[in-house]
């Protein structure tokens, strides 16, 4: 069979019949169209392959990308929650120690992060003779009665005050151990001042429950905590424990006579009605007034320290406080130790001092209430 191969197209289909019939040929067309898209179809081929292979590149460069993105999200939401810390411990600090009613409002932005009240956080109690004639020990039995020991007998009556009230109680002096019943709901924090036969002022056992604020913020490994509790702050990642940034505000000094000097400030966060939210958030701050609790010589200075959020805390402020005791005790020379030590026993069980609990020191401490609304 011959083949004949015509480029014209026109006039192949002209004389297509014509040929069929005389010569029973069979004509193949070579089409000049085919041809011509033959280029066209390979840059279409080739382009769509430079985008996959862009596309793969690109998929790669944003798997490697994908942690680094994640931390710096993480950084910029935790730096958020850091400023929101600084600035309500900022605003705290202004109004804690001012004249009662008053307060500053704020405005903050908590786009990533939320502000929670923490309740009862820290539980502080501080006992102190008032003078150096008789030492006296006030331990509450339950919600109604305390028990008093004076061990010259001096102590005959007490002053029991809460925040929502008082009650004045007298009582015998005695050697053996007094019980002192009351008609008043303690709550969290009160204080009971002892007083000799004279009205005079002896001895004072105080217990503060203090509440504060938490700033919550959610991040690609959980969520990250930060506590503000009694001029102190505490952070925590959801996958570790909790950790001190820095402690409460206790200051501890010689003055020149060689008196030691105690200053500590018990500051606790009431919260009215229910914090705002939001991405601007507006707080009102109000100071419900300083109540001192102690202010001149005191001896036989003890005071506890329990954290309720979380098991490492309290261990490690001890720690900490007890730091120069422990090195002036492993190289034997306890007496040249001026500071924080136990009280009583050694391991801390009964509370903790300074001097030694021995001699006079300067004690200076108030309890700052402030108020947090909406």
């Amino acid at each position: 069979m011959r083949e004949l191969v015509y480029y014209d197209e026109h006039f192949f289909a002209h004389t297509w019949s014509n040929h069929k019939r005389e010569t029973g040929l069979v004509v193949f067309v070579r089409s000049k169209r085919k041809e011509l898209d033959d280029p066209a179809v390979s840059e279409v081929i080739g382009v769509v392959m430079l985008l996959a292979m862009v596309i793969t590149m690109m998929g790669g460069v944003f798997v490697f990308l994908t942690p680094y993105v994640s931390d710096f999200q993480d950084n910029t939401a935790w730096s958020n929650a850091d400023g929101i810390a600084e600035r309500l411990d900022n605003r705290i600090d202004v109004v804690a120690g001012e004249i009662n009613d008053t307060g500053l409002r704020t405005t903050i932005s908590t786009i990533t992060s939320s502000i929670t009240p923490i309740l009862n956080s820290e539980e502080w109690t501080i006992s102190a003779d008032l003078t150096p004639d008789d030492i006296i020990t006030v331990i509450e039995q339950n919600q109604s009665s305390f028990e008093v020991t004076s061990v010259n007998e001096t102590a005959a009556s007490a002053l029991i005050w809460t925040q929502s009230g008082h009650q004045h109680i007298d009582f015998l002096s005695a050697s053996t151990q007094i019980i002192v019943n009351h008609e008043l709901n303690l709550g969290n924090t009160y204080y009971v001042t002892i007083y000799d036969t004279n009205g005079k002022e002896i001895h004072r056992h105080v217990k503060a429950s203090l509440s504060g604020l938490m700033v919550k913020t959610e991040v690609n490994t959980g969520q990250h905590e930060i506590a503000l509790v009694n001029d102190g702050r505490y952070d925590r990642f959801s996958d570790e424990p909790w950790s001190i940034t820095y402690p409460p505000d206790m200051n501890i000094d010689e003055l020149f006579d060689g008196t030691m000097r105690v200053s500590l400030s018990l500051r606790t966060i009431n919260t009215v009605g229910g914090l705002p939210d939001g991405r601007r958030a507006s707080f009102d701050f109000t100071s419900a007034g300083p109540i001192s609790l102690f202010t001149g010589d005191a001896w036989n200075f003890r005071f506890g320290f329990e954290s309720t959020l979380g098991p490492t805390i309290t261990p490690q402020l001890s720690e900490t406080w007890l730091t120069d005791y422990t090195l002036h005790r492993a190289a034997g020379t306890l007496d040249q130790h001026r500071g924080i030590s136990p009280w009583q026993r050694t391991s801390g069980i009964d509370g903790l001092t300074v001097d030694g609990g021995n001699s006079v020191i300067d004690l200076e401490v108030d309890l700052q209430i402030v108020e947090v609304s909406e």
